[in-house]
């Protein structure tokens, strides 16, 4: 464990509030100095998944946003902001994300800068476990320094999106969509995400978890009031005592499973040096953990395919569907057709990885469980 994980309380997101709040979650662990050197070029790695508002708790909220860029000027840095969001990594996509999330208006009111650049470049990764090269947007391999903002919310793959699962977002565009066809095993993605954990390397992550999500997540359920900034140079840490504080099982979530798994991680809060507010100041109850299980690597495939018929929860599209292709364009292994208008899945071709439910901008895709699986739950 690297650690510590700060914890404090910022109950809103007004600006004065959240600026205070970050600055005192960073200077718990050593400030903002500590991270970003002068002269830097610093990437500032938002949760941008969408193009949502911010009142929506998808994206990482742009007063967080703010807060951190204004330290990172402080100490002399130059902040970048940057994702790639779901879908194509497109200039007229990201305007429309940057946007509707907010953070032009923050690049309009504090001087940083909206990355535009779309280009990928190719990095070697000899120490990672199921990958040893990936591709990676050339704004991300350019940066000095990278700062990961995630946002606290459930996610249907993985669970639990954090820290870990926020740096998927530096695969560029449509690349992702490989990712999920060569791992369609949930141990195995959450295995491949330390890779990129590993490779990145964030000097610093900050959660904004002051609204989170819970239910259908990452995009598809509902805001979650938390209360709560975190922050650590350990990622890995920070999702612990993240998820923990939502009350969630650590080792249902796949990230953290195979942490555990490598050792990285005994995914008790117990062995974390937690700074700042206690764990006491926060009362959250009644947080939704997705309604999903997906097959897991140790099955059978014969079993594996009757598992993911009978039990694990499949996409299908409701009412508010208008036929907009998102999720043709995005399904990894072209399981989705449209027919008059409205998507349809082979359910026998899917393969559970819900990235049609998590990009979909209309929430028209619902994630149902069969019937032997909600008899068994």
């Amino acid at each position: 464990m690297k650690g510590p994980v700060s914890l404090v309380r910022c109950p809103t997101y007004e600006d004065d509030t959240v600026q205070a709040a970050v600055r005192r979650a960073v200077d718990l662990i050593g400030g903002i100095g500590r991270y970003v050197q002068p002269g830097q070029r610093v990437l500032l790695k938002p949760n941008l998944l969408l193009a949502s508002a911010p009142e929506e708790a998808i994206c990482t909220h742009p007063a967080v946003v703010k807060a951190v860029v204004r330290l990172v000027q402080e100490a002399g840095g130059q902040p970048v902001i940057g994702d790639s969001p779901g879908g194509p990594l497109r200039k007229p996509w990201l305007r429309a994300v940057y946007h509707r999330s907010g953070m032009t208006q923050v690049a309009e009111e504090t001087g940083a800068e909206l990355n535009w650049d779309c280009g990928e470049t190719h990095l070697s990764h000899p120490a990672g476990h199921l990958i040893k090269a990936m591709d990676v947007g050339t704004y991300v391999a350019r940066a000095d320094v990278v700062i990961s903002l995630p946002k606290l919310k459930t996610h249907g793959l993985m669970r639990f999106t954090g820290a870990i699962k926020n740096l998927f977002g530096v695969i560029p565009g449509t690349a992702k969509m490989g990712y999920h066809a060569r791992f369609p095993q949930p141990e195995r993605f959450g295995d491949m995400l330390l890779d990129i954990l590993t490779l990145i390397r964030p000097a610093l992550s900050l959660m904004d978890a002051v609204v989170g999500m819970d239910g259908q997540g990452p995009s598809a359920g509902d805001p979650f009031s938390i209360g709560a900034l975190l922050a650590s140079a350990d990622g890995i840490a920070l999702d612990v005592v993240a998820a923990t504080l939502v009350g969630m099982d650590v080792s249902s979530i796949y990230p953290l499973r195979a942490a555990m798994a490598r050792g990285l991680t005994t995914g008790r809060v117990a062995d974390i040096e937690i700074v700042g507010d206690a764990f006491g100041d926060f009362h959250v109850s009644g947080f939704r953990v997705p309604d999903t299980q997906a097959p897991s690597d140790g099955m059978t495939a014969f079993l594996g395919r009757l598992v993911k018929r009978w039990m694990v929860a499949a996409p299908g599209s409701n009412e508010r569907c208008i036929g907009c292709g998102v999720c043709v364009q995005n399904c990894p292994v072209n399981a989705i057709t449209l027919v008059e208008k409205r998507a349809r899945m082979d359910l026998d071709i899917c393969i559970r990885c819900y990235c049609c439910h998590e990009l979909c901008p209309e929430r028209a895709i619902d994630l149902r469980k069969p019937w032997l699986g909600r008899l068994l739950s």
